[in-house]
Parts: structure tokens; C-alpha cells; sequence
């Protein structure tokens, strides 16, 4: 079996190697930052990633409904029979929930019931959210958006001269009768959620938000001398402020360390594929899922730490500042 695989993948390196060299290679690879609208309801496109009217349908909000469809349809046929021995596809459920719901409990055997459901729900949906980006199709198939329409409604002209390519640039599938003509960029129709900062940002508030409610649930008013400590002296008073700060900066880490992961992997991947093209990538598609895993367990189990601490009098609080 060993040999067959090698001999497979030796066959498959030479045959990319031969396509790279006579030009069998795309050149117009692209990738945005931001999610880029796939339709504005209502309105017209002002550049590639924005609306000059109208609601803008993004592919990363496309691509979030679908991973909620999905969610949905997932649940509903693992509970739809609900049996006490559990078996076939309940049991597979089961098992993923219980394994997650016994980690938790070794986080925080006694909230774990109140903090699970928003860690779960953050952990599931980051890490489906995040393979959907691996998809082929995804980020590679959408609509052809001319380049030159943020300049024609800015400042109207009547002729656009786009710049030639280098030569040796020649775009092997720019013939190809789905692809995108000069002069047009691919807005593809879906994207990966949480490659959107809008996304993550909505998460990390939620999060954040959850952690403070937690907070004063638990220690009512008082949960605020872990900011506002002027009762043992300056010091202590200091080290408030600088807990208070943290919550904010939380928001930041939180949104930033997901969107900037799950970005750069697309980058990553785009680049491997630019330059060459055929099995390159694959070694990277596998770190992708790796990373994916973890960037998703990584928002949970943060969560998960800081809503059990902010539980805790404030005399428990003194260790917080080393879980950043």
C-alpha cells in the first residue's frame, strides 16, 4: 500500500511539474480582506467590497446560513428518534457533545452547566465554519465584478484602459468559458465565516458580554471591586484599572486572533497555489484543518476560563491576568 502511494504521488508531482512548465497555471488568483458582496438588495456595488446602496448580501454571510442550515439539519435527524441506548448517528452526536461537555467539566466541574451551552455552540459552529473554507469551490467559484466600477461611480468616465499583463503571465484558464474576463475580478459566492472580522467581532462580543453576566450573577455588585479596589491601596486600585482594560482588550484578542489565523491560512493557500500549484498545497491543507481545530477549541476554552473566573470572589481573581 506504501509503494502505491508513493508511486501514485511521484506520478502525479511529474505530471504538475510538466503542466507548470508549458503554462498550465492560473495567474489570477485573488483574495480580499474583507467579505466582499455578492448582491446589494436594493441598491448597486461601489467597489468590490462595499455597496453604494442597498443591503449587501456577502459571501460570508451566504456561507454562514448554509453552516446554520447545516447545524440544523444535523440536529434534527440525530434527534428526531431519540432512543435511551443511543445508536447509529444519535450516538455519534453524543459522543462529540460528551467529550466536549467532559473537558468543560474539568475547567469548572460546578458552572460548567451555565457556561457549556455558548462554549459548545462557539466550538461546533467556529469549527465547521472553519473547514468550509478548505471546500473546493469555496473562494474559487462566484460572479466576475468589473474592476474599473469604483472609478466609473466616483469620478464617470467613458474609457478604461487596463493595465497589460507582464509578459510570461499568461493565464492558462483565462480561456476557459466560466472564467473571468480582462478587466473583471471573481467575487466568489462563498467564503469561509469566520475569514470575516464581522464575524468574529460578534463572537468575541458575545463572549465578553456572557463573561460579565456570569460575573455579576455570581458575586452580584461586588463584582466590580475587581475593578474598582480603592479599599487596599494604591496598588490593588491600579491592578483594577488594569483588569478593566483587559476586558476590553479581550474583544480585540479574541476577534483579531480567529480572523487573523483562519485569513491567513487562505493567503497561505493562495500563494502555495500561485506558485506552483499541483501538490504543493496539499501539505498545507492538512495544517489548515490543524489549525482550524484548534483556533476553534482555543475560543472556547478561553471563554470558558475567563466566565469560570469571573465567577470566583475576588480573592480568586489574582490569576487571571497570567490567563492572557
Amino acid at each position: 500500500m506504501r509503494n502505491r502511494i508513493l508511486t501514485v504521488t511521484g506520478i502525479l508531482l511529474v505530471l504538475g511539474i510538466v503542466l507548470y512548465i508549458i503554462g498550465v497555471r492560473s495567474t489570477k488568483l485573488h483574495i480580499s480582506v474583507a467579505a466582499e458582496p455578492v448582491v446589494c438588495l436594493g441598491g448597486v456595488r461601489a467597489t468590490l467590497e462595499t455597496c453604494a446602496s442597498g443591503f449587501p448580501i456577502t459571501n460570508s454571510l451566504i456561507t454562514t446560513v448554509i453552516v446554520l442550515l447545516i447545524f440544523f439539519i444535523v440536529i434534527l435527524a440525530g434527534t428526531r428518534n431519540m432512543q435511551v441506548v443511543p445508536r447509529g448517528f444519535q450516538n455519534t452526536l453524543e459522543v462529540l457533545v460528551e467529550a466536549f461537555y467532559n473537558f468543560a467539566q474539568g475547567v469548572d466541574r460546578k458552572n460548567v452547566a451555565k457556561f457549556f451551552p455558548f462554549c459548545a455552540s462557539a466550538f461546533f459552529f467556529m469549527l465547521v465554519s472553519n473547514i468550509t473554507g478548505l471546500i473546493p469551490g469555496v473562494g474559487s467559484i462566484g460572479v466576475c465584478v468589473p474592476t474599473a466600477k469604483e472609478a466609473a461611480i466616483v469620478a464617470p468616465i467613458t474609457d478604461v484602459t487596463m493595465a497589460e499583463e507582464p509578459a510570461g503571465a499568461a493565464d492558462f484558464f483565462a480561456s476557459w468559458p466560466l472564467a473571468c474576463e480582462k478587466g473583471t475580478t471573481l467575487v466568489p459566492f462563498l467564503r469561509a465565516p469566520t475569514a470575516d472580522l464581522n464575524m468574529t467581532l460578534a463572537w468575541a462580543l458575545a463572549s465578553v458580554a456572557l463573561i460579565q453576566f456570569f460575573g455579576f450573577q455570581a458575586l452580584g455588585i461586588g463584582y466590580l471591586t475587581k475593578f474598582f479596589n480603592f479599599r487596599e491601596g494604591f496598588m490593588m486600585a491600579l491592578v483594577g484599572i488594569l483588569e478593566l482594560i483587559s476586558e476590553f482588550v479581550r474583544i480585540i484578542a479574541f476577534a483579531f486572533r480567529l480572523f487573523g489565523n483562519i485569513f491567513a491560512g487562505e493567503v497561505i493557500l493562495v500563494v502555495m497555489a500561485f506558485l506552483f500549484p499541483y501538490l504543493l498545497p496539499a501539505p498545507f491543507y492538512a495544517f489548515e484543518l490543524f489549525v482550524a481545530f484548534i483556533q476553534a477549541l482555543i475560543f472556547a476554552v478561553l471563554s470558558l476560563v475567563f466566565m469560570s473566573l469571573a465567577t470566583e470572589a475576588h480573592g480568586g481573581h489574582h490569576g487571571e491576568t497570567s490567563a492572557h
